[in-house]
């Protein structure tokens, strides 16, 4: 058995971003229809939500989750054969709150996640939504523009335009 200390505590997002869970994942089909990646980028929930507590992490804010104002979309079971990301998770709540201990505390990691991903999935769908191509594309160019503004100068890769032929 792995170890995964979340298994029974809840992962949310703010109840007013739940359906796009939904819309942006592949975890549902209709009528035994397959997604299109293109349109839904993330193989299942957490994902989306992973990407949010992330960018979450990013800004340095977290928003607390409470009563209707969050939505339960699945335990942290679902970590259990990702133990990257829950070692990502302890990491995360080790440097926001600078205490190497409260890996011993599984319920305030996963309060501080929730709290990163309240920030961070408005902005995932925002990245979705926004821009002239399909979510997965725009999504893309978004996290390309972000990396390309905090790097700034420091950045390493130039640009790559498309030649015209």
């Amino acid at each position: 058995m792995s170890y995964n200390p979340f298994q029974v505590l809840d992962l949310k997002v703010p109840s007013n971003y739940h359906e796009d869970l939904t819309r942006y994942s592949r975890t549902q089909s209709v009528a035994g229809e397959k997604k299109n990646p293109l349109d839904n980028p993330f193989d299942r929930y957490v994902d989306l939500w992973m990407l949010g507590v992330c960018i979450g992490a990013r800004e340095r804010r977290t928003n607390e989750l409470k009563g209707a104002a969050s939505k339960t979309f699945i335990t942290g079971v679902v970590l259990a054969t990702d133990p990257d990301r829950i070692e990502l998770l302890e990491l995360l709540a080790i440097g926001y709150t600078g205490d190497p201990y409260i890996v011993a505390e599984p319920r305030k990691v996963i309060d501080l996640a929730n709290g990163l991903a309240a920030v961070g999935v408005p902005m995932v769908i925002d990245m979705l939504k926004g821009g002239r191509g399909r979510p997965l594309w725009n999504l893309t160019e978004a996290v390309i523009d972000e990396f390309d503004r905090d790097l700034g100068e420091a950045n390493p890769f130039p640009k790559v335009t498309a030649k015209k032929q």
